[in-house]
Protein backbone atom coordinates (compact mmCIF):
# COMPACT_ATOMS: atom_id res chain seq x y z
CA UNK A 1 0.00 0.00 0.00
CA UNK A 2 1.39 3.54 -0.97
CA UNK A 3 0.23 6.26 1.26
CA UNK A 4 0.12 9.64 0.47
CA UNK A 5 2.73 11.82 1.99
CA UNK A 6 1.43 15.54 3.19
CA UNK A 7 -2.05 15.23 2.81
CA UNK A 8 -5.07 13.31 4.97
CA UNK A 9 -5.92 10.09 4.09
CA UNK A 10 -9.46 9.62 5.13
CA UNK A 11 -10.25 7.06 7.43
CA UNK A 12 -13.18 5.90 9.59
CA UNK A 13 -13.30 7.40 13.70
CA UNK A 14 -12.93 10.89 15.20
CA UNK A 15 -9.17 10.19 16.09
CA UNK A 16 -6.72 11.41 13.35
CA UNK A 17 -3.34 10.32 13.64
CA UNK A 18 -0.54 12.19 12.67
CA UNK A 19 3.07 10.56 11.68
CA UNK A 20 6.60 12.49 11.95
CA UNK A 21 9.69 10.59 11.07
CA UNK A 22 13.30 11.43 12.69
CA UNK A 23 15.82 13.97 11.77
CA UNK A 24 18.14 12.85 8.38
CA UNK A 25 15.25 10.15 7.97
CA UNK A 26 12.21 9.82 5.72
CA UNK A 27 8.54 9.67 5.81
CA UNK A 28 8.90 6.20 4.54
CA UNK A 29 10.18 5.30 8.56
CA UNK A 30 7.04 6.15 9.45
CA UNK A 31 4.84 4.04 6.64
CA UNK A 32 4.58 0.70 7.76
CA UNK A 33 3.29 2.75 10.75
CA UNK A 34 0.56 4.36 8.17
CA UNK A 35 -0.02 1.58 6.17
CA UNK A 36 -0.98 -0.40 9.41
CA UNK A 37 -3.57 2.33 10.41
CA UNK A 38 -5.08 3.02 7.36
CA UNK A 39 -8.80 3.20 7.13
CA UNK A 40 -9.22 2.84 10.77
CA UNK A 41 -8.15 6.61 11.08
CA UNK A 42 -7.75 9.58 9.20
CA UNK A 43 -3.95 9.78 8.80
CA UNK A 44 -1.67 12.56 8.37
CA UNK A 45 1.89 11.27 6.94
CA UNK A 46 4.86 14.42 7.44
CA UNK A 47 6.95 15.14 5.04
CA UNK A 48 9.18 16.91 7.90
CA UNK A 49 10.84 20.74 6.42
CA UNK A 50 14.42 20.10 4.50
CA UNK A 51 13.92 16.33 4.44
CA UNK A 52 14.08 13.47 0.79
CA UNK A 53 15.44 16.55 -0.74
CA UNK A 54 19.21 17.77 0.22
CA UNK A 55 21.40 17.67 3.09
CA UNK A 56 22.02 21.39 1.73
CA UNK A 57 18.63 22.11 2.35
CA UNK A 58 18.21 20.95 5.88
CA UNK A 59 20.97 22.43 6.53
CA UNK A 60 19.04 25.93 5.63
CA UNK A 61 16.22 25.22 8.29
CA UNK A 62 15.23 24.99 11.62
CA UNK A 63 13.86 23.18 14.60
CA UNK A 64 11.04 26.14 13.22
CA UNK A 65 10.62 24.53 10.28
CA UNK A 66 10.25 21.26 11.33
CA UNK A 67 8.02 22.49 14.14
CA UNK A 68 5.65 23.89 11.11
CA UNK A 69 5.58 20.75 9.34
CA UNK A 70 4.08 19.14 12.26
CA UNK A 71 1.92 21.66 12.43
CA UNK A 72 0.97 22.06 9.30
CA UNK A 73 -0.41 17.66 9.42
CA UNK A 74 -1.87 18.48 12.88
CA UNK A 75 -3.95 20.87 11.12
CA UNK A 76 -5.18 19.37 8.28
CA UNK A 77 -6.32 16.59 9.99
CA UNK A 78 -8.19 19.03 13.03
CA UNK A 79 -9.86 19.87 10.07
CA UNK A 80 -11.92 16.16 9.51
CA UNK A 81 -11.58 15.27 12.70
CA UNK A 82 -12.22 16.41 16.20
CA UNK A 83 -8.68 15.49 17.67
CA UNK A 84 -5.95 13.58 17.20
CA UNK A 85 -2.85 11.77 18.36
CA UNK A 86 1.05 12.51 17.34
CA UNK A 87 3.35 9.73 16.45
CA UNK A 88 6.73 10.65 16.37
CA UNK A 89 10.19 8.99 15.88
CA UNK A 90 13.53 10.32 17.20
CA UNK A 91 13.77 14.08 16.37
CA UNK A 92 9.83 13.65 15.42
CA UNK A 93 9.17 12.84 19.15
CA UNK A 94 10.41 15.87 20.48
CA UNK A 95 8.35 17.53 17.90
CA UNK A 96 5.36 15.37 19.39
CA UNK A 97 5.85 16.71 22.48
CA UNK A 98 6.06 20.42 21.76
CA UNK A 99 2.99 19.62 19.24
CA UNK A 100 1.09 17.76 22.87
CA UNK A 101 2.05 20.93 25.32
CA UNK A 102 0.78 23.57 22.87
CA UNK A 103 -2.05 22.13 21.69
CA UNK A 104 -3.36 19.97 24.34
CA UNK A 105 -6.69 20.56 23.94
CA UNK A 106 -6.51 19.16 20.33
CA UNK A 107 -3.87 16.10 20.98
CA UNK A 108 -5.38 13.29 22.69
CA UNK A 109 -2.25 11.02 22.98
CA UNK A 110 1.16 11.09 22.61
CA UNK A 111 3.40 8.18 21.66
CA UNK A 112 7.29 8.71 21.38
CA UNK A 113 9.38 6.33 19.40
CA UNK A 114 12.86 6.43 20.05
CA UNK A 115 12.91 9.53 21.77
CA UNK A 116 15.91 11.90 20.60
CA UNK A 117 16.25 13.17 24.31
CA UNK A 118 20.10 12.37 24.33
CA UNK A 119 22.30 11.25 21.69
CA UNK A 120 24.97 8.47 22.44
CA UNK A 121 27.72 10.12 20.91
CA UNK A 122 30.44 10.62 23.74
CA UNK A 123 32.21 13.90 21.95
CA UNK A 124 28.91 15.22 21.68
CA UNK A 125 28.12 15.28 25.38
CA UNK A 126 31.93 16.38 25.79
CA UNK A 127 31.16 19.18 23.86
CA UNK A 128 27.61 20.05 25.12
CA UNK A 129 28.24 23.07 26.71
CA UNK A 130 29.90 24.74 23.27
CA UNK A 131 27.35 23.46 21.58
CA UNK A 132 24.20 24.36 23.25
CA UNK A 133 25.62 28.35 23.48
CA UNK A 134 26.11 27.69 19.76
CA UNK A 135 22.21 26.71 19.17
CA UNK A 136 21.24 29.30 21.09
CA UNK A 137 23.22 32.05 18.56
CA UNK A 138 21.85 30.11 15.64
CA UNK A 139 18.35 31.18 16.53
CA UNK A 140 19.49 34.33 16.57
CA UNK A 141 22.45 35.38 14.08
CA UNK A 142 21.84 35.13 10.34
CA UNK A 143 25.44 35.52 9.80
CA UNK A 144 26.15 32.51 11.98
CA UNK A 145 23.48 30.33 10.13
CA UNK A 146 25.17 31.30 6.77
CA UNK A 147 28.82 30.07 8.16
CA UNK A 148 27.06 26.62 9.46
CA UNK A 149 25.34 25.52 6.90
CA UNK A 150 28.16 24.06 5.19
CA UNK A 151 29.72 22.14 7.77
CA UNK A 152 28.31 18.39 7.88
CA UNK A 153 29.74 15.66 9.47
CA UNK A 154 28.97 12.47 7.94
CA UNK A 155 27.05 9.29 9.59
CA UNK A 156 27.37 5.66 9.40
CA UNK A 157 24.41 3.75 7.73
CA UNK A 158 21.09 3.53 9.53
CA UNK A 159 20.87 2.55 13.68
CA UNK A 160 18.74 -0.54 12.37
CA UNK A 161 19.58 -4.58 13.44
CA UNK A 162 18.04 -5.80 10.57
CA UNK A 163 21.24 -6.02 7.87
CA UNK A 164 18.77 -6.24 4.62
CA UNK A 165 16.03 -3.59 5.88
CA UNK A 166 19.47 -1.63 6.78
CA UNK A 167 20.73 -2.36 3.26
CA UNK A 168 18.16 -0.50 1.81
CA UNK A 169 16.76 2.17 4.23
CA UNK A 170 16.69 5.70 2.62
CA UNK A 171 17.82 8.95 4.31
CA UNK A 172 20.63 11.27 4.26
CA UNK A 173 24.15 10.09 4.98
CA UNK A 174 25.65 13.33 5.99
CA UNK A 175 23.79 15.45 9.07
CA UNK A 176 24.41 19.68 8.72
CA UNK A 177 25.69 20.65 12.34
CA UNK A 178 22.92 23.17 12.12
CA UNK A 179 20.51 20.17 12.36
CA UNK A 180 22.40 18.80 15.32
CA UNK A 181 22.01 22.35 17.00
CA UNK A 182 18.68 22.77 16.20
CA UNK A 183 17.96 19.02 17.56
CA UNK A 184 19.21 20.46 20.83
CA UNK A 185 17.03 22.99 20.79
CA UNK A 186 13.98 20.74 21.07
CA UNK A 187 15.77 18.23 23.16
CA UNK A 188 15.97 20.99 25.61
CA UNK A 189 12.16 21.92 24.76
CA UNK A 190 11.19 18.56 25.23
CA UNK A 191 12.73 17.95 28.92
CA UNK A 192 11.16 21.10 30.13
CA UNK A 193 7.98 21.02 28.98
CA UNK A 194 7.65 16.79 29.76
CA UNK A 195 5.84 17.69 32.70
CA UNK A 196 3.26 19.59 30.84
CA UNK A 197 2.54 16.63 28.79
CA UNK A 198 -0.23 15.39 31.07
CA UNK A 199 -1.98 13.37 27.87
CA UNK A 200 -1.63 9.69 27.52
CA UNK A 201 1.36 8.60 26.46
CA UNK A 202 2.99 5.60 24.83
CA UNK A 203 7.39 5.38 25.00
CA UNK A 204 8.98 2.88 23.08
CA UNK A 205 12.71 2.38 23.26
CA UNK A 206 15.26 -0.04 22.23
CA UNK A 207 17.73 -1.43 24.95
CA UNK A 208 20.56 -2.02 22.34
CA UNK A 209 19.51 1.82 20.64
CA UNK A 210 23.23 3.17 19.48
CA UNK A 211 21.81 7.17 18.57
CA UNK A 212 19.79 7.66 21.44
CA UNK A 213 20.62 5.97 25.09
CA UNK A 214 17.95 4.29 27.03
CA UNK A 215 18.65 5.68 30.44
CA UNK A 216 17.51 9.44 28.38
CA UNK A 217 14.31 7.52 27.25
CA UNK A 218 13.82 5.49 30.98
CA UNK A 219 14.32 9.27 32.37
CA UNK A 220 12.21 11.44 30.19
CA UNK A 221 9.55 8.49 30.59
CA UNK A 222 9.69 9.65 34.57
CA UNK A 223 9.27 13.09 33.93
CA UNK A 224 6.22 13.02 31.73
CA UNK A 225 3.50 14.17 32.97
CA UNK A 226 0.93 12.00 32.31
CA UNK A 227 -0.24 9.61 35.01
CA UNK A 228 -1.86 7.19 32.33
CA UNK A 229 1.44 6.41 30.74
CA UNK A 230 3.43 3.16 29.33
CA UNK A 231 7.21 2.32 27.99
CA UNK A 232 7.93 -0.42 26.27
CA UNK A 233 11.99 -1.72 25.92
CA UNK A 234 12.32 -3.74 23.31
CA UNK A 235 15.11 -6.11 23.29
CA UNK A 236 16.72 -6.90 19.36
CA UNK A 237 16.23 -3.93 17.41
CA UNK A 238 18.40 -0.55 17.46
CA UNK A 239 17.22 3.05 16.55
CA UNK A 240 14.79 3.01 13.88
CA UNK A 241 12.07 0.78 15.76
CA UNK A 242 9.28 0.98 12.89
CA UNK A 243 11.25 -0.83 10.30
CA UNK A 244 13.60 -3.01 11.91
CA UNK A 245 13.05 -6.66 13.53
CA UNK A 246 10.75 -5.75 16.02
CA UNK A 247 8.21 -3.71 14.09
CA UNK A 248 5.35 -6.19 14.66
CA UNK A 249 5.69 -5.52 18.49
CA UNK A 250 5.79 -2.34 18.13
CA UNK A 251 2.66 -1.89 16.01
CA UNK A 252 0.91 -3.76 18.12
CA UNK A 253 1.90 -1.55 21.00
CA UNK A 254 0.68 1.48 18.89
CA UNK A 255 -2.70 -0.39 18.08
CA UNK A 256 -3.57 -0.84 21.51
CA UNK A 257 -2.60 3.05 22.21
CA UNK A 258 -5.11 4.25 20.06
CA UNK A 259 -7.62 1.77 20.75
CA UNK A 260 -7.22 2.65 24.14
CA UNK A 261 -7.45 6.71 23.43
CA UNK A 262 -10.89 5.99 21.42
CA UNK A 263 -12.58 3.90 23.09
CA UNK A 264 -11.19 6.04 26.91
CA UNK A 265 -10.64 2.27 28.17
CA UNK A 266 -6.74 2.90 29.53
CA UNK A 267 -4.54 2.17 32.39
CA UNK A 268 -4.13 5.13 35.02
CA UNK A 269 -0.57 3.13 36.33
CA UNK A 270 2.65 4.08 34.88
CA UNK A 271 4.05 1.20 33.75
CA UNK A 272 7.87 -0.11 32.28
CA UNK A 273 7.49 -3.09 30.45
CA UNK A 274 10.11 -5.53 28.61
Amino acid sequence: MNIPVDEVVPGDGDLGVLLLHGLTGTSAEMAPVAEALAGRYPLYLARIAGHETSVAELARTSWSDWYASAVAGADALLNVTPRIAVVGLSMGAMLTIRLAVERRAQVAGAALLSPAIALGRPWLRRLGGGFRTLAALDAHVPALQRWLAPLVMTKGGSDISDSEVRSRHPGYRQVPLRALLNLMHLQRFAWTAAPALTQPALVVHAANDHTCPLDGARTLFTRLGSTDKRMVVLDHCFHVVTVDCERERVLAELDGFLAGLTSGDSSTKPRIVG
